[in-house]
């Protein structure tokens, strides 16, 4: 396949800094970042920069199957990225909104997201020491 530089380092740009894609800062673009994480794997959510879990819009979209992969193969900064996050209240309430707007896109009072959230938090809790070594 060819493709051009320009496209080679967007689509880099897009796996490592995922959270960096966007220039407004709306719940929108959030959202969609979001949504972009939840449609990688194990080995792609490794792909993100460490720097990355300290965002609202990527912890947004970390699904069940994904947390249990960074808790089980990630290095040491992604995991103390994540519960840093889970300390900072302002990101956190980022995410209930990012995760809120993406169960409204769903509508008939969907709160699917919200709970993935939920659970991705209790995940963490509830193995605070794969996280915290």
């Amino acid at each position: 396949m060819n493709i051009e530089l320009e496209q080679e380092l967007s689509i880099r740009n897009n796996l490592k800094e995922p959270h960096f894609s966007y220039l407004e800062d709306s719940i929108s673009n959030r959202e969609r970042v979001a949504n972009l994480i939840i449609s990688k794997n194990g080995n792609e959510i490794l792909l993100i920069d460490s720097y990355g879990f300290l965002f609202d819009s990527v912890f947004a979209g970390i699904t069940e199957k994904q947390i249990e992969y960074i808790a089980k193969n990630a290095p040491r900064d992604y995991k103390e990225n994540i519960l840093k996050i889970l300390q900072d209240q302002e990101m956190m309430k980022g995410v209930f909104e990012i995760a809120k707007s993406m169960d409204d896109d769903l509508g008939r009072g969907s709160t699917r997201n919200q709970e993935r959230v939920k659970n991705i938090i209790q995940y963490i809790k509830d193995n605070r020491i794969a996280f915290g070594f």
